[in-house]
């Protein structure tokens, strides 16, 4: 017995969705969740259900026959168009018999006169395939000015009976998903959208925000990839790195003796943007020792493993990585609050687990305080404590603290807004409106961010996002 998650496209009449309910029913699948929003889409409906493999199976089969399933494959297209058109009688009637004769459906129109000759309308046209446009529009410029096509319809919404089918198309392309992985997509979303809707949010608010989190990722990438980078001398021979990407987590290097220790590795989309400024910061990259401490187990701090024989972490985010393997629910997923936001993140950011034979256990708390110290680990002539939190961000996280050198690697307990650049704050807006918070518990997050900071005065805060900073407000 499993769940499976069904995206349908229904007729605009009357008892279809009963017909539907029918289909399902006689497969015994029962239905484990159901959205419908006519506001964000007339016709495509999100259907969970739970059965064993042979009813999922035929069950699939009779949905297909009757064509039922959402395609995201077909070759309809939708477009803004911009004509100019004579301001006589007559010129809008001709228009809207072209658009009859190629049964073109119009989704959106916006013209008015504006005291001269001429008017300029917007036509939202929605079309069987880009052939049938094509010959629309030549037809149609045959008597009108073509001022001006837009094939990127998202930014207005002109059509509320395709957007489940433009949104995927749009996805699809932007992040190169795979049709599963565009379902899988276009299912969480969805599920973010429901989550939402209990709040009263704004539909297309959130559908806009995923967008945003799938544009920043990919527009950064490449030559756009442009991180922050920031040196400190900790001693005569002991220099610490900052590397501050657009999005995601920061990336410490400590080098020392020709050896390198990491704390937390960013996304994994920017893997080879990362390397190149490893090579650039350190000419023997390769031939150097290098080791890496995760903070804690959310994707944005995880990304860069290959590179490592050694990875140090607390036995809860060995746990995690292991769930993952498994194929089971990590940490994060446990919260339906957090879980669609979670396998959008994994799509986006193309998210693997760190090998678990790689994986090294620093401690295990045995207590519920708000810190417990698990460990020690040395590098070089720095020694840190490792103190594992309560879990307030995420379960499993620790900081690294280095007495000595007064230095303190907080994880995401601790985030300096104050010391984003631009893009990091636009790129961090959006979690925490996807998932409500970045918290798996904000009050116990609060209180260990409060321990942390009294008990580290006039320590450098090495935090999970944003500059490091000194601690040192009375």
């Amino acid at each position: 017995m499993r769940y499976k998650t069904f995206i349908l496209r229904l007729e605009d009449r009357s008892g279809h969705l009963l017909e539907v309910s029918e289909i399902i029913s006689s497969h015994n699948a029962n239905i484990t969740r159901l959205s419908y929003n006519k506001i964000v889409d007339q016709h495509a409906v999100f259907v969970e259900v739970y059965a064993d493999e042979d009813n999922l199976d035929r069950l699939s089969d009779e949905l297909e026959e009757h064509n039922l399933l959402l395609k995201q494959g077909s070759e309809e297209v939708d477009v803004l168009i911009t004509l100019q058109i004579l301001d006589i009688p007559g010129v809008v009637s001709d228009i809207l018999k072209v658009f009859q004769r190629y049964d073109v459906n119009i989704s959106y129109v916006n013209t008015q006169e504006n005291d001269t000759s001429y008017q300029y309308c917007k036509i939202g046209l929605y079309a069987p395939s880009l052939k049938v446009l094509s010959n629309v529009l030549e037809e149609i410029s045959s008597f009108c000015k073509l001022i001006d096509i837009n094939y990127d319809t998202q930014e207005k919404i002109i059509d509320n009976s395709v957007f489940y089918h433009n949104f995927a198309q749009m996805m699809q392309k932007k992040l190169s998903l795979s049709q599963k992985e565009t379902d899988i997509f276009l299912n969480n979303s969805n599920k973010i959208l429901q989550i939402l809707e209990d709040k009263n949010e704004n539909y297309f608010k959130t559908f806009h925000y995923i967008r945003k989190f799938a544009e920043f990722t990919v527009d950064y990438k490449n030559e756009h990839f442009n991180p922050r980078i920031s040196h400190k001398s900790i001693s005569d021979d002991v220099n610490l790195y900052l590397i501050e990407p657009p999005c995601g987590s920061n990336t410490y290097i400590i080098e020392c003796d020709g050896e390198l220790l990491f704390v937390d590795s960013g996304f994994r989309c920017y893997e080879d943007e990362m390397k190149k400024f490893f090579h650039v910061l350190f000419p023997d990259f390769n031939q150097m020792k290098k080791e890496i401490i995760i903070t804690h187990a959310d994707m944005d701090h995880v990304g860069i493993n290959d590179i490592f024989d050694d990875i140090y972490v607390s036995e809860n985010t060995f746990i995690n990585f292991k769930r993952e393997h498994e194929g089971k629910k990590n940490f994060r997923e446990e919260n339906p609050l957090h879980e669609p936001y979670i396998k959008l993140d994994r799509i986006i950011s193309r998210y693997e687990p760190p090998e678990l034979t790689k994986l090294r256990i620093i401690g295990n708390k045995t207590n519920d305080k708000e810190f417990e110290k698990i460990g020690k680990f040395n590098f070089k002539n720095l020694s840190f404590d490792i103190y594992e939190s309560n879990g307030g961000h995420l379960k499993g996280e620790i900081i690294l603290v280095e007495k000595k050198m007064k230095i303190l690697f907080t994880g995401d307990i601790f985030v300096n807004v104050n010391g984003f650049t631009q893009e990091q704050y636009d790129f961090n807006l959006l979690a925490p409106y996807l998932m409500g918070s970045v918290n798996s518990d904000s009050s116990k997050a609060s209180a260990c961010r409060k321990i942390m900071l009294d008990k580290c005065r006039d320590y450098l805060l090495c935090p999970g996002h944003g500059t490091w900073v000194e601690n040192n407000k009375q």
